[in-house]
């Protein structure tokens, strides 16, 4: 049948509405903005900052973005592209064959997907679009600077690195460094002043924000400011909910989040029944469910006993060696540092080194210059050189009583 073969060469896909939504929503983001620019240049009238004629500049882009957004919502394309192939299907008949039926049918369903989800993405303004993997460097971040006051030293200044896909990337410093600055500006609650952010090949940007936010996790310090829900359960089920997952599918996810971390037994325990390292582990099984590329920990092992700490530090190796998530840590703790890749050294808000934990702690008196302690496996090491026993840098402290044991 021609017409049906026309309309598989040339019908709309998910890759046109995921086009759409992230136009659609980058429409609503600028009208959003524009919106705000207006209203403030009123108060600024008010005051005698700005004349008339300034204040209908901004009148007008107000007017301009909502035009603009309106006339996307207003698009008909999948509507139509559902009523084309309805046209043709209905013009099927028994005298076509089975198979001509059956696609025709296909395509009906396909369509009238299509249309659906078209509607819900008008309805939340594009929210649920996707960015496209563009390469395999999980975070690119270049040429980063940030004040909190224009007459404040800069918290980030010169900021430049990479971290692969799959990689643990561990970031240490002293307070102050501006380590924490740096994992506000990754997950978009600060925006630097000069230079950006690159998700798996996408320039983070006010427009895209949202949907680069999808390829984050993050677990933050304290386990009971994390907790949401009554129970573990409910806690997991929280962000699945606010991305409109099939309640038919949620039951499994939560159940496999939970089994990840170790916590599939107690799904219908109350927070105040865990410890701090269950709650941790309750955190990230909820980041989990989302199923992010990245996950951040920030200072997520600090007010942990021992034990937590030493579980959530195993976790987080295995999301990396099981999984195959990116790991970034941003981290005081100098004994986590041995299980990652790759580390981050900042200081006064500058990024003074980085390299693999070997190399980061050959040079144990600059870290002591800036103030960050060495590793217990580290002190152990140069104690055993300055003894005259030589040994190969150990990855933690089995395989140094092993070296030793030979």
């Amino acid at each position: 049948m021609d017409s049906l073969k026309k309309f598989k060469e040339n019908k709309l896909t998910t890759k046109e509405l995921n086009d759409f939504k992230i136009e659609l929503h980058s429409k609503y983001i600028n009208m959003l903005q524009a919106n705000n620019d207006f209203f403030k240049s009123k108060e600024e009238k008010q005051q005698g900052k700005i004349d008339n004629q300034e204040l209908e500049k901004y009148k007008a882009k107000s007017v301009e973005a909502k035009a603009e957004f309106k006339k996307i919502c207003g698009s008909k394309i999948f509507i139509d592209n559902y009523k084309t192939i309805l046209k043709i299907y209905n013009s099927t008949t028994k005298k076509n064959s089975s198979i001509i039926l059956e696609q025709a049918k296909e395509e009906l369903n396909y369509a009238k997907n299509l249309k659906k989800e078209f509607k819900d993405s008008v309805k939340d303004h594009g929210r649920g679009a996707q960015l496209t993997k563009l390469d395999k460097v999980a975070v690119k971040v270049e040429n980063l600077k940030f004040k909190y006051a224009p007459d404040f030293p800069y918290a980030l200044n010169e900021v430049n690195f990479e971290i692969n896909d799959g990689e643990y990337v561990a970031v240490i410093g002293h307070n102050g460094s501006g380590k924490s600055t740096l994992s506000k500006i990754l997950i978009g609650v600060l925006s630097a002043q000069e230079g950006h952010v690159s998700i798996y090949g996408n320039v983070v940007t006010r427009d895209n924000l949202d949907q680069a936010r999808k390829f984050l996790g993050i677990v933050f310090q304290n386990p009971d400011n994390q907790f949401i829900g009554s129970s573990v359960e409910a806690d997991i089920a929280f962000g699945l909910e606010n991305k409109r997952v099939n309640p038919k599918d949620m039951q499994k996810i939560i159940y496999d989040s939970a089994k990840k971390v170790g916590m599939e037994n107690f799904l219908d325990k109350e927070p105040l029944n865990l410890s701090g390292g269950q709650k941790q582990r309750v955190a990230i099984a909820s980041a989990l469910a989302l199923n992010p590329d990245i996950l951040i920990f920030d200072e997520a092992t600090s007010m942990l006993d021992p034990k937590g700490n030493r579980e959530i530090k195993e976790i987080m190796v295995e999301l990396r060696d099981k999984m195959k998530k990116t790991i970034i840590s941003i981290t005081h703790d100098m004994d986590e540092i041995l299980n990652a890749d790759k580390v981050i050294v900042m200081n006064a808000g500058r990024l003074v080194k980085i390299g693999k934990p070997e190399e980061v702690l050959k040079d144990k008196e600059f870290l002591r210059g800036i103030k960050l302690e060495i590793p217990f496996l580290s002190l152990v090491e140069e104690a055993l050189d300055k003894e005259g026993i030589k040994i190969k840098h150990s990855q933690n402290m089995d395989e140094l009583v092993k070296q030793l044991c030979k």
